[in-house]
């Protein structure tokens, strides 16, 4: 970022040093709330962690199904869940050491696993209520988010229409391993 803000002021002068303070206002103004948003994904993915809900949810599609397609569509439901209201980074660090040893029983590869998760994590990161992408959209276009998310929607059953897809045809995810 330094490097770019030299080359800008004093290489190409396509910025003026009286120009800063409004850039660095605008670019507080765009990213406060998004900071805010990952903030809380955080703080939530914390407390599901001390409450143990993971492991409980994870013990309790491992005992109930015994289907893989159920439980592929489980897992599936519970990713997008949570894909809505946490950020991929700590939805990635907790689930995976709870869904993998599941999905493997099921003689799911790791990484057509792999793919599935980060599909739906993708689905929930433009997904109302917490769609972080739908608030950075908003906030750069000055668009509401709700006018957004309704936009979206058609974009969204595509998005699972893929994810099923890729979820019980592996060979999609799977042809270049």
């Amino acid at each position: 970022m330094l490097y770019s803000l030299i080359i800008s002021l004093f290489v190409y002068r396509t910025l003026k040093l009286r120009d800063l303070w409004e850039i660095m206002v605008n670019a507080t103004r765009t990213y406060a709330p998004i900071l805010f948003l990952l903030a809380s994904s955080v703080a939530f993915s914390r407390i599901l962690t001390l409450m143990q809900v993971p492991q409980n949810v994870s013990s309790w599609i491992a005992g109930s199904f015994s289907n893989k397609i159920v439980v592929l569509l489980i897992i599936n439901v519970l990713l997008l869940v949570v894909g809505m209201v946490l950020d991929t980074s700590p939805a990635i660090m907790i689930l995976t050491p709870i869904l993998l040893p599941i999905a493997e029983s099921f003689g799911l590869d790791a990484v057509h696993f792999g793919v599935i998760m980060v599909v739906n994590l993708a689905i929930g990161f433009v997904t109302p209520p917490i769609g972080v992408n739908l608030f950075v959209a908003s906030s750069l276009s000055d668009v509401p988010v709700m006018s957004i998310a309704r936009k979206a929607i058609p974009m969204i059953l595509l998005f699972l229409v893929v994810l099923l897809l890729v979820t019980f045809i592996p060979a999609i995810s799977m042809c270049l391993v």
